[in-house]
């Protein structure tokens, strides 16, 4: 593959006239591209190793915390609540600094080769936390993972999108949620004390497991082929492109379609004579800074919404609501958001992105109503009032549920569908570093929030997830089959609407 990086032939230029309002047509029939052959076995190898080596990664890195804090309090000795919470808040610290750096790495020395060198960090990172010499190496460890993981959700959503036919581009895009949920499930199932109580000191088995999706990654991933995006815009290398797709697809005409639209896309959005966009074009540039609102917005609105704090504190949420097995009923909220996202994914070509994600925030608002209502008669009758923990493991596996068809896995799918290839690098890391924040924000503040406002943090969260709710309704466009032209028309008549200091 050390073609790849050969600059020596030059992009063959386009130098037919712009496209006429006659001729979109033309453009929007790309969904229909590739169609004879959408699944290839290029194309799911290429698929899996992208899922497996970064989402499986960071889906097991988010749930390994949840049932394992008694066990690195005894094995460490004299830990205190702080650095508890600061390896915790490893993953998004490392996350936030590799999820801003994703784009760029990326965009820089391409997909593929980012993917292969962020396996460094992981693998250091896994071995610190496995050998498990103290709670300060432990903590360098989570930070490093997370340092790979943050540039993982970065690299891995964009790749997937770049080389995925339009016409099943939503069910892929959400692949890459579904395997962060199958991640985080196996972070329960595998940290369950029972499970592995039969293996002497498990858990430093159990923290070297990363290192497996990552050496699948490292064997499988050079046999793939880089992003044509990447190589078309790029790199300028319209040949190297045409070959990429021509192994993705297994048929050369599919591959010459689909060159050509790049081309057309290109010159229909004057842009052959362009540079790629910089930082500056996306506060400048009307257009632009709404897009990126959009996808700055859906990120938070991702993380904010109080996921996280679900998942990481399970087992105290629900011990606290009066269930006596926390591990067990965190097992089913895994097993759940697994099951949700796997049907999300027909649902995301069918119902369209915008619908699904207001579906879903709509019942979470209701599903956190449910758990603060519950959680604050229990705490005002303790032991007197069996229905409410009914009622708080009801609505804490409804939240899972509609979060999980709707706002789980539509960032991560809508960042690479709003912006044009000459931007998307840079909008992706701009966007996964916000997510990452929220994340960070999230995993510290919850404990102090909830010890501060209890019952009604989640009574704090439904406000929030009602404010992104009203964004959502007026700001977020449908992207479901769209050519990115068309979704950049909408939302620039969108920003016409405000005055220009707004957007």
């Amino acid at each position: 593959m050390g073609s790849d990086d050969d600059d020596s032939r030059p992009l063959i230029a386009d130098e037919r006239e712009p496209l006429l309002d006659s001729q979109e047509n033309e453009i929007t029939s790309l969904s229909s591209v590739g169609q004879p052959r959408v699944w290839t076995a290029t194309l799911v190898v290429a698929i899996s190793v992208a899922i497996i080596g970064c989402s499986l990664q960071f889906g097991f890195q988010t749930g390994c915390m949840a049932n394992t804090q008694d066990t690195l309090r005894s094995a460490f000795k004299n830990v205190s609540d702080v650095e508890m919470s600061l390896m915790i808040s490893g993953l998004p610290i490392g996350g936030l600094f590799g999820g801003l750096s994703a784009g760029l790495i990326a965009d820089k020395i391409g997909r593929k080769k980012c993917m292969l060198l962020n396996n460094i960090p992981i693998l250091i990172g896994t071995v610190l936390m496995s050998v498990g010499l103290n709670q300060h190496l432990f903590l360098v460890g989570r930070i490093l993972t997370g340092f790979g993981c943050g540039i993982a959700t970065g690299v891995a959503p964009m790749y997937i999108s770049e080389i995925s036919p339009v016409s099943v581009k939503g069910a892929v895009g959400v692949s890459h949620q579904f395997m962060i949920t199958f991640g985080i499930l196996l972070g329960f199932a595998m940290s369950v004390k029972q499970a592995l109580s039969w293996f002497p000191k498990y858990w430093h088995v159990y923290f070297a497991f990363p290192a497996l999706p990552a050496f699948y990654q490292l064997i499988l991933l050079p046999l793939c082929p880089e992003s044509p995006n990447w190589l078309y815009y790029n790199k300028e290398r319209e040949d190297l492109a045409r070959a990429a797709l021509t192994k993705l697809r297994k048929s050369r005409s599919v591959a010459d379609e689909e060159v050509d639209a790049m081309i057309r896309e290109r010159t229909s959005a004057s842009s052959s004579d362009s540079v790629m966009v910089s930082y500056k074009d996306f506060f400048t540039n009307r257009t632009l800074r709404l897009t990126l609102f959009i996808g700055l917005a859906l990120q938070a609105a991702q993380q904010l919404s109080g996921v996280n704090a679900i998942l990481n504190y399970g087992p105290e949420i629900l011990t606290d609501a009066g269930m006596k097995n926390g591990d067990t009923a965190t097992g089913l909220l895994g097993s759940i958001n697994v099951l949700m996202t796997l049907i999300s994914i027909p649902l995301m070509d069918k119902m369209g992105r915008r619908s699904l994600m207001l579906w879903g925030q709509l019942f979470m608002i209701l599903s956190y109503i449910g758990l603060a209502i519950a959680q604050r008669i229990h705490d005002t009758n303790p032991g007197g009032e069996e229905w409410t923990k009914y009622v708080s493991t009801a609505t804490v596996i409804s939240f899972i549920i509609f979060f999980a068809i709707g706002p789980g896995s539509i960032p991560w799918l809508i960042v690479a569908e709003i912006f044009t290839a000459e931007a998307r690098g840079k909008a992706s890391s701009l966007c996964v570093g916000a997510n990452w924040i929220c994340n960070l924000l999230v995993v510290i503040s919850y404990d102090k929030l909830n010890k501060a406002l209890k019952p009604n943090t989640f009574f704090l969260y439904m406000g929030i997830v009602t404010f992104f709710l009203i964004f959502t309704f007026f700001f977020v466009p449908e992207t479901k089959k769209k050519q990115v032209e068309q979704i950049n028309r909408e939302i620039q008549e969108q920003a016409e609407k405000f005055p220009p200091v707004v957007f």
